[in-house]
């Protein structure tokens, strides 16, 4: 109802339907409890009525009309369509009349002294007061329908309710009055709907009636809906109040039925109880919010990032099936992984194979990449000095993941360095070493390959990611200084290889600036948890690092720590800032000599804050190795397996000597029975560009060659569209149904030396797929998908494609699918990368002629080939993990190996038992600090120490988290 879109009603009937069907109708709407025939509207010798069909969800003025009658409207009447569609009624000759009404009682006015123009007769007034457009918004008007549909009428109220509804609009009036008794009251709609209060009607101010006119009228017998899908900041407010009282009705009630119940009711009361900690959970969140919006009023700005909390009272075993499925989900990581382990475990086989057969210094084996800061943590001394630039070097798949996933832990012998992989790239590396073993004995071919590329990294990094300790920020956010001493933990073996000790000191925090309009300080009681940081505020912390013990010359030759900006603040920070401490050599100096300290000044956002409150930070450590201690990683793998073996119950003493001493053999891998799918599907991608006449054409795409998949030629500021079109000649053996989702973004220069430079714009953006998408499967066995979508570059908020592109450059973008066949369980994802040139929005086109006498090629799409493989599942629970295991499948040459086996899924449960127990050494820590801050208080209740001690012992015989931790 703020006038963002108008509807205007032509002599005869306007009727109102849904936007997707296909019967006629003037007013097309879409949402919730909308019908195809919703109802109608009449305009008749300047008369206008509404009419609706009985299970129509209309409302006129808060009440629900009467179905199949004709009710006659007037300026200012509000009308509800469905549940999300307001309206406001406007007839232009009534506002003329009104007009001129005013004009005549101005006079009157002027002797009476400004006695309003409300007064004026019952018959020339319409039935609802007629308000301006501040005072006729959402809010009133979804609140009058709630007041009717509650039976809530003010004249029929008893005087209870009455004395309830005035103290709160007292309460509103006297807040009002202090924030504005300095100044005077902002005249813009926004404060209006912000600093309202949702009870009261006479407290809003009232306009002049000359404000409430409709300029979009267009003729005498033509009148106008207006309609408003959007909320203000005060519908914000006022749903958390109600979510507030409907929260604190149903706590109390549950109170009272809980002291009702006998002992007896065993299973009755903690269900009770259950249902009660829930709901009392869920009203500190409301009053948390209801807290930072009075916050965010007292500022006079509403936080962007604001969400309404909507609370959802669930039962006791509504309750426990949440639970339940949380524990699952939890654990589906950790099996999803071992999947991986035990059906890639032949891939990482042949890579060990294949380098000690051609004499590279190098191992392979299984580790768990964990997500966030620590998916792929390298060197800030080894990024001074350049080298992770280059695409041998970086790993777009591990930098990328936020979830533990699985990796490949390279042992580089020859350049002294432990780095991790990710699987994808051990695959696509295996196949150049695959290439060497064929080429091998043919000097001629194998001259043009490299021989150590495939094996490692070109150049390896100096320094290796040896360890981290975690700290929790728990304290930080309560303003709280913390000095502990944490563990040092490798990530490789799970254990402890060190300690040091970690001091985080709150030097200065800067209190959030509360913009009032000239308000006084507030004069209501202090939070108790005040101490706590605020959205909005600064806080600058100093953190020092030092006495590290157990880093040894043995194993390390110069060690240094760093610490991620991203580490603090959280995933919402878009901060790839890296501080580094001096490098320390451990051969001339002790591991005391190292040290860190900064000082970091951080702007706390609501997402800063909840990242402080629940997340850790893990403090990096980096170290020049020695060849030591790479062979003791080597043979820590191996023993680590061993003991699993060792752990296994003896074989029984009747069995013969031969059969005591031979190995039984594992049962086949059933991956060797599982016929897999292949597919091949090419993806066809065009850019159109809308044209001079209105419609959408094509751009060409420039190729330099038969190799070069060529660039789009864009013109800058023009409205595009992308179109998909994915063929492949399985037919309906790949049963494709639609593509649920389009991204593009990871946005790169690619310069005329055909390097890649990287840019800040390498988030993926989400683009809206239209509705309409073409599935065909033709008759000669082929099938064909075809999408459109709108794209707007500015989306991704990247200088290279808003300004021309230089001669001999390209913007290289990936361009990622997800495609939902009917076969399998979860969408198909696909990736490829296209390269576009921006061009002047004046600039023509290339010249066909031209490139006759040119290499260059003018095509209308690029293309892409894919190879899909399709493998049915094998594992339904734990139980059936072994018919992945392909450890034992035979691979050429494996003799070598002397025995050698990747690991299994111990790495899974070696990094499910590091993370809990990190975690756990953090909490304690942050726990200590706060209960120090805070010293417990005599206890003044009225319970035994017996029972408290009972109490107690209850309490630390409870089980948290899913089963196994």
């Amino acid at each position: 109802m703020s006038e963002c879109l108008v509807y205007q009603l032509k002599l005869g009937r306007s009727v109102v339907g849904r936007l997707d069907s296909d019967k006629p109708a003037a007013i097309r709407l879409s949402g919730q409890n909308i019908l195809e025939e919703h109802c109608f509207f009449d305009n008749e010798n300047g008369a206008v009525t509404i009419q609706a069909p009985a299970n129509s969800i209309t409302f006129l003025n808060g009440k629900r009309i009467v179905p199949n009658q004709a009710h006659k409207l007037h300026s200012g009447f509000r009308i509800i369509l469905g549940e999300h569609h307001v309206f406001r009624f406007n007839n232009p000759e009534e506002v003329r009349k009104q007009r001129d009404r005013q004009k005549l009682l101005s006079p009157a006015m002027e002797e009476g002294e400004g006695e309003p123009s409300g007064n004026a007769s019952p018959a020339t007034r319409p039935e609802s007061p007629v308000e301006s457009a501040v005072d006729v918004d959402w809010n009133y008007a979804k609140r009058e329908a709630a007041l009717h549909l509650a039976g809530l009428d003010p004249n029929k109220m008893p005087d209870d309710q009455l004395d309830t509804l005035y103290e709160k609009i007292t309460k509103v009036k006297t807040l009002r009055g202090r924030r504005f008794e300095n100044g005077s009251r902002p005249e813009s709609s926004a404060s209006y709907s912000q600093l309202d209060d949702m009870w009261s009607e006479a407290g809003r101010p009232v306009q002049n009636s000359v404000t409430f006119t409709d300029d979009t009228s267009v003729a005498d017998n033509q009148n106008s809906v207006v309609n408003d899908d959007g909320a203000s900041n005060a519908t914000a407010s006022a749903q958390i109040r109600e979510m507030q009282e409907q929260l604190e009705t149903q706590r109390v009630e549950f109170e009272n039925r809980l002291s009702a119940i006998d002992d007896g009711q065993g299973r009755e009361a903690e269900d009770l109880k259950v249902e009660k900690e829930h709901m009392e959970l869920q009203l500190i969140v409301v009053q948390a919010q209801m807290k930072r919006l009075l916050e965010m009023r007292g500022r006079g700005k509403i936080d962007d990032d604001f969400v309404a909390f909507e609370p959802a009272i669930y039962t006791a075993k509504q309750l426990r099936l949440i639970r339940k499925v949380l524990d699952k989900w939890r654990a589906h990581r950790a099996f999803s992984m071992a999947e991986t382990v035990l059906s890639n475990a032949v891939t990482v086989k042949e890579a060990n194979i294949i380098s000690k057969e051609l004499g590279k210094d190098v191992t392979y084996n299984f580790t768990i990449a964990a997500g966030g800061s620590l998916a792929a943590p390298s060197s800030s001394l080894d990024s001074i000095a350049s080298l992770d630039e280059f695409g041998d070097v970086a790993d777009p798949v591990l930098a990328s993941a936020t979830q533990p996933s699985v990796g490949i832990k390279v042992v580089d012998r020859v350049n002294n360095a432990i780095y991790v992989w990710s699987l994808d790239r051990l695959i696509q590396q295996l196949q150049k070493m695959r290439n060497l073993t064929t080429f091998i004995d043919r000097p001629q071919v194998s001259q043009h390959f490299s021989t150590a590329q495939p094996f490692y990294d070109s150049p390896a990094p100096v320094y290796s990611f040896i360890g981290n300790s975690l700290i929790s920020l728990a304290p930080l956010a309560r303003k709280l200084s913390a000095t502990s001493t944490v563990p040092i933990f490798c990530r490789y073996t799970s254990e402890a290889i060190g300690s040091c000790r970690v001091d985080i000191k709150v030097a200065n925090v800067i209190a959030p600036i509360k913009r009032g309009y000239g308000s006084n300080a507030s004069t209501r009681a202090s939070s108790p948890i005040s101490n706590n940081l605020q959205p909005g505020s600064k806080v600058s912390c100093i953190m020092t690092v030092d006495q590290v013990k157990g880093l040894g010359s043995n194993d390390f030759a110069s060690v240094h720590i760093q610490v991620r900006l991203a580490s603090l603040t959280g995933p919402s920070v878009h901060n790839r800032d890296v501080y580094a401490s001096p490098t320390v050599d451990l051969v001339t100096s002790g591991s005391s000599e190292l040290k860190f300290r900064r000082t970091f000044q951080l702007a706390v956002t609501s997402k800063v804050l909840m990242h402080m409150r629940e997340g850790y930070a893990p403090i990096e450590f980096f170290a020049a190795l020695q060849p030591t201690y790479l062979e003791r990683m080597e043979r820590w793998d191996e023993m680590r397996d061993q003991r699993n073996v060792l752990t296994k119950p003896p074989p029984s003493r009747t069995l013969s000597a031969n059969s005591a001493t031979s190995t039984q053999g594992m049962r086949r891998s059933e991956n060797d029975f599982v016929v897999e799918q292949t597919h091949d599907v090419v993806a066809w991608l065009s850019v159109c560009e809308l044209s001079a006449e209105g419609k959408y054409a094509p751009v060409p795409v420039i190729s330099a060659g038969h190799l070069d998949p060529g660039s789009f030629s864009l013109h800058q500021g023009l409205q595009r569209k992308l179109q998909l079109t994915l063929s492949s000649n399985s037919g309906k053996q790949l049963p494709w149904i639609a593509v649920t989702k389009l991204k593009l973004g990871n946005i790169r220069l690619l310069d005329a030396k055909g390097r890649t430079h990287e840019s800040e714009s390498r988030e993926l953006v989400e683009v809206k797929i239209h509705k309409q998408q073409n599935v065909e499967f033709k008759p000669d066995g082929t099938g064909t998908l075809t999408i459109e979508a709108p794209w707007d570059s500015s989306a991704h908020e990247s200088p290279l494609l808003n300004r021309t592109t230089a001669s001999g450059q390209r913007i290289l973008l990936q361009v990622q699918w997800w495609v939902d066949i009917d076969t399998c369980l979860d969408p198909v994802q696909f990736s490829m990368d296209t390269a576009v040139t921006m061009r002047a929005r004046d600039a023509g086109g290339p010249s066909r002629f031209a490139s006759i006498f040119s290499s260059n090629k003018h095509l209308s799409k690029s293309s892409a080939i894919f190879t899909l493989k399709m493998t049915p599942p094998l594992t339904r629970s734990a139980k059936d993990l072994w018919r992945l295991d392909t450890s034992e499948k035979y691979v050429r040459g494996e003799e070598s190996l002397i025995g050698w086996k990747p690991r299994g899924i111990s790495v899974v449960e070696d990094y499910e038992r590091l993370v809990a127990t990190e975690r756990r050494s953090a909490d304690v820590q942050a726990i200590k600090v706060i209960l120090a801050a805070n010293p417990p208080s005599s206890y003044s209740g009225g319970k035994s120490h017996d029972m408290l001690t009972k109490e107690s012992l209850e309490l630390w015989k409870k089980k948290f988290g899913h089963k196994g931790r």
